[in-house]
């Protein structure tokens, strides 16, 4: 399986679009499109960014190897046991804990 067809894979199990995943990421859906038709490879600096959002390692989108997920947005993401509104409320969580830690620092 290529880098384009897992990514595919990936986006579809988030049920999310191309536009989504575009946006998401600072990129244009025409971009998406061609990362997942082999026709573009992702450059360096947009690979983490496509990995984080997708809920997956580089590793994973670069050779198809799993890894561990250490980021706890990329492992929700990546749990497939969790349904699309369950993951969106937990990162909504997470989101809120994060900036309201931010804002309680001295």
């Amino acid at each position: 399986m290529s880098l384009g067809e897992r990514v595919r894979q990936r986006r579809q199990a988030l049920k999310i679009t191309q536009q989504e995943l575009a946006q998401a990421i600072g990129m244009t859906p025409q971009h998406i499109s061609a990362i997942e038709q082999g026709k573009w490879a992702p450059s360096i600096t947009l690979l983490p960014k496509l990995a984080e959002e997708l809920g997956a390692s580089i590793d994973y989108l670069v050779s198809g190897k799993e890894g561990i997920i250490t980021d706890t947005m990329a492992a929700i993401k990546a749990d497939k046991r969790l349904k699309l509104k369950a993951k969106r409320a937990l990162m909504a969580l997470i989101e809120e804990l994060r900036e309201s830690a931010v804002s309680e620092k001295p």
